[in-house]
């Protein structure tokens, strides 16, 4: 393979991007980059940083290229990096990486943090892409909202990306006074803690903070409902057994279409029959009628209190 081969190899696992010293590395003089840069063969994203010209504009090529345009360990990191992980979708436009020294040289379109605590370990490849671990991401979306690093954590607990074990252990060796996203990020895993159980989407989510917040008793998840003989009836999101309610959210993905709404309905209607009340939330409910809702189940418990469970 000859060394413009091998250039190429490199770029083409890394959408299109290479840096000089990868070039030099291979022994392709830097006067070689230049002539091509002048043809137009390649294109110059940032200072020592390159695109092979005809290469897809994407935000993970101006990822790639972010990062290997400083010269100390980077990743991508913080909601640019649950963006890769696949922990939120939120569509940003700039990219965030963290560098163990910033040179404080601007770069468009990108978002620097500089941390001392970031270790090789703390950086993953994934897809072509030197992207911060999970559990480190989780940990530095502290400093946003922390609905945001709430819905990460989830996520990334759902899709088994992290565990609660790894991010207590970033916390702990990163743990310092000042040190951004420890303080979000503690009473969220002491919460979890409690739960202990694994919601099956971002609306379950929002509807255990709902509870949480409400000081609600805690509901089962994923209840499963049989009948006298033992027969598996139905499975519910939440349900309070001893009271016979049961609460079922309906997301817009996976409600709305027509056999989804008509085993919805069925399962509801084999729930009563059995002497259960059923209680149903859209997203809408949960976000923007909390009182409501809250207001609703405390009366359900209070009416099916004394209701044995089937």
């Amino acid at each position: 393979m000859t060394l413009n081969h091998r250039l190429a190899a490199i770029a083409e696992a890394h959408y299109g991007v290479f840096s000089l010293d990868e070039a030099l590395r291979l022994g392709i003089p830097e006067r070689t980059i230049r002539s091509r840069l002048s043809s137009g063969m390649y294109l110059r994203l940032y200072p020592g940083v390159y695109a092979v010209a005809g290469t897809p504009d994407s935000v993970r090529r101006r990822m790639v290229a972010a990062v290997r345009s400083f010269p100390t360990l980077t990743a991508v990191s913080h909601q640019s990096a649950a963006e890769v992980w696949g922990m939120t979708t939120r569509g940003l436009r700039s990219v965030e990486v963290t560098t163990t020294r910033w040179d404080r040289v601007h770069r468009r379109d990108i978002r620097v943090h500089e941390s001392l605590d970031l270790l090789p370990i703390d950086v993953v490849e994934l897809d072509g892409i030197p992207v911060t671990s999970p559990a480190r991401t989780v940990v530095d979306l502290g400093a946003s909202n922390r609905w945001i690093v709430e819905a990460a954590l989830e996520q990334g607990i759902r899709r088994r990306l992290l565990t609660l074990e790894e991010v207590e252990a970033f916390v702990v060796r990163v743990a310092r006074r000042g040190r951004r996203g420890v303080g979000v990020i503690r009473p969220l895993l002491k919460a979890r803690r409690r739960w202990d159980v694994t919601t099956e989407s971002p609306l379950e989510d929002e509807f255990r903070r709902l509870i949480e917040e409400w000081d609600l008793p805690r509901p089962r998840l994923q209840y499963e409902v049989r009948d006298g003989s033992g027969r598996f009836v139905c499975r519910a999101d939440f349900a309070y057994p001893m009271q016979h309610v049961l609460i079922e959210l309906d997301s817009e993905a996976h409600h709305l279409d027509r056999i989804s709404f008509r085993r919805d309905r069925n399962k509801q209607n084999q729930a009563a029959v059995l002497g259960w009340t059923v209680l149903r939330y859209t997203w809408w409910d949960v976000a923007e009628a909390p009182a409501r809702v809250c207001s609703e189940i405390r009366a359900a418990l209070s009416s099916g209190a004394d209701a044995d469970p089937a």
